[in-house]
């Protein structure tokens, strides 16, 4: 039987690939295409359902994890990619716009460009009604989002303590706002689809698994076909504009997570939850997913980059296919140096503070 995670992992692909392939569509990068959807968010969305999903999973398996391993893993995880891809994305705008500033002056702003992204390297860049971009790079917001539901879901589940829990919950959510924490239900939802994936009436009856795997995959399938290429994000009031920016839509957002819960609860009749290695197509799948959460996180600014290049003319030999190899070429070379190590990194960090890793009994 093959394992749950080769569909999660077959979904983050897609995610990122659609988050990815969408943002071509902007006319600066190599002219205008319709390669990619026009309707990105409901990606992100997905995004946030199997990280709920995931998160609940490996909580549960970790009988003995303790709040301070879990902080630990989660912030060395967003941390080995997030700040990287802050630098170099940084480096890329600041040439970038010397190659071609026009081009830039449609994609950000420069004034207190510093400060943006020191504050987006502490994922404050989306508490409360504020919206800061850290150069080019508009998708970095949903780590914002990643950073408080991480920190939510650990005060609520791993802290000892009524008090604490409570604590610990009230300040995540007075550091958050209110517009993070509306789409925090289709993280949650994430979460609850684990747990029903645990049921044996669930994973037991396959009349139940049809009906919720065909109707819910219908729903995906017929809703995301149409957002393709007939969607405008200027069709929902408000959306990327104070005061949510991107919860405007937290309505929609809540039926499309719903909707991919529902569809990994009923293929789980079919799938076994053990985590086993599989053959060489679920490997491959695997490695692949394993640069998804690069892709997301730099393949803007090196879009710009390569868009700002093309708009001085000099890449006049490659087309928007040469250019979207290119950048994914990129990507998956920057998840080799920096996503795919993660191990190694958190054993260099603790190995260099030895006394942290003691006193607050972190292990790598």
């Amino acid at each position: 039987m093959p394992s749950l995670t080769t569909l999660l992992d077959i979904l983050r692909i897609v995610a990122a690939l659609a988050v990815f392939l969408g943002h071509t569509n902007f006319i600066w990068f190599f002219g205008t295409s319709s390669i990619g959807p026009q309707n990105g968010q409901d990606y992100v969305v997905i995004f946030f359902v199997l990280s709920g999903f995931v998160i609940a999973w490996s909580t549960d398996l970790k009988k003995n994890l303790s709040f301070n391993q879990y902080v630990f893993d989660r912030l060395t995880r967003l941390w080995s990619v997030a700040l990287p891809a802050l630098a170099i994305g940084f480096c890329l705008d600041h040439f970038g716009s010397k190659i071609n500033q026009q081009n830039y002056d449609t994609i950000i702003s420069t004034s207190h460009i510093e400060s943006k992204f020191a504050i987006s390297a502490f994922f404050l860049h989306e508490s409360w009604f504020y919206s800061i971009r850290p150069g080019s790079n508009g998708p970095f917001w949903s780590l914002s989002y990643e950073f408080f539901y991480y920190f939510l879901f650990g005060s609520i589940v791993l802290l000892p303590t009524t008090t604490k829990k409570i604590i610990g919950t009230v300040i995540a959510t007075l550091v958050a706002g209110p517009k993070v924490l509306l789409l925090f239900p289709c993280w949650l939802i994430g979460v609850l689809a684990y747990h029903l994936c645990r049921f044996k009436f669930l994973r037991s009856n396959i009349y139940l698994s049809t009906v919720l795997t065909v109707t819910s995959g219908w729903y995906l399938f017929v809703t995301l076909k149409d957002r393709w290429s007939n969607w405008n994000p200027w069709d929902i009031p408000g959306l990327g504009l104070p005061p949510l920016f991107y919860s405007a839509k937290f309505l929609d957002d809540y039926l499309i997570a719903l909707a991919l819960a529902t569809f990994i609860v009923g293929l789980s009749y079919w799938l076994t939850l053990e985590k086993k290695k599989g053959g060489p197509v679920s490997a491959t799948i695997r490695h692949i997913a394993g640069c998804s959460f690069s892709l997301y996180a730099i393949h803007f600014p090196v879009m710009a980059f390569l868009g700002s290049m093309a708009a001085s003319s000099l890449l006049e030999y490659l087309d928007i296919i040469g250019a979207i190899l290119l950048v994914t070429g990129f990507c998956y070379l920057f998840s080799f140096i920096f996503e795919r190590p993660l191990k190694f990194y958190r054993s260099c960090f603790l190995s260099f503070f030895p006394q942290f890793a003691k006193r607050c009994g972190i292990r790598s």
